[in-house]
């Protein structure tokens, strides 16, 4: 499966909880390309059930500040939280993506994610996968499943 996401941008995966686990776990840290074809690092986020909010921004504001991450995969950072506490973590996505990074969102809380997205990655049962931008334009990548 080839899967080319925007850099620079926060997108966030949207579909069925089991489809979108699958896809988190199905991507491949080794195997992953810039733009130019050479190797790029993935730098992947996720969070404890105990911690705070402080540890899980620090987290993503670390992401990928230190390797040069390429890409980011953001594995649900808010489970736990109250709203308020998921809104402040989800805000920190935005200066991950402004380094450049191309930041993939999947999160238990899809509308507080989708407020700090600047498009989405819907895992469709008949269309697979399609990458949809903030604009509303769909444009599909690539099928993934298709529903029995």
């Amino acid at each position: 499966m080839t899967l080319r996401l925007p850099t620079g941008e926060v997108t966030v995966l949207l579909g069925e909880q089991i489809v979108r686990r699958r896809l988190m776990d199905m991507l491949d840290d080794s195997s992953a390309r810039g733009d130019t074809g050479q190797p790029a690092t993935v730098h992947r986020v996720s969070a404890g059930a105990s911690e705070g909010v402080a540890t899980r921004r620090r987290r993503l504001e670390d992401a990928g500040s230190v390797d040069g991450a390429a890409i980011v995969l953001v594995d649900h950072i808010t489970d736990g939280l109250d709203a308020a506490g998921r809104r402040a973590v989800l805000s920190a996505l935005a200066t991950v993506a402004a380094r450049g990074a191309a930041v993939l969102v999947d999160d238990g809380d899809c509308v507080a994610a989708l407020a700090m997205a600047d498009g989405t990655l819907r895992a469709d049962p008949v269309r697979g996968l399609v990458l949809e931008p903030a604009s509303g334009s769909a444009a599909p990548l690539e099928e993934l499943y298709r529903a029995s």
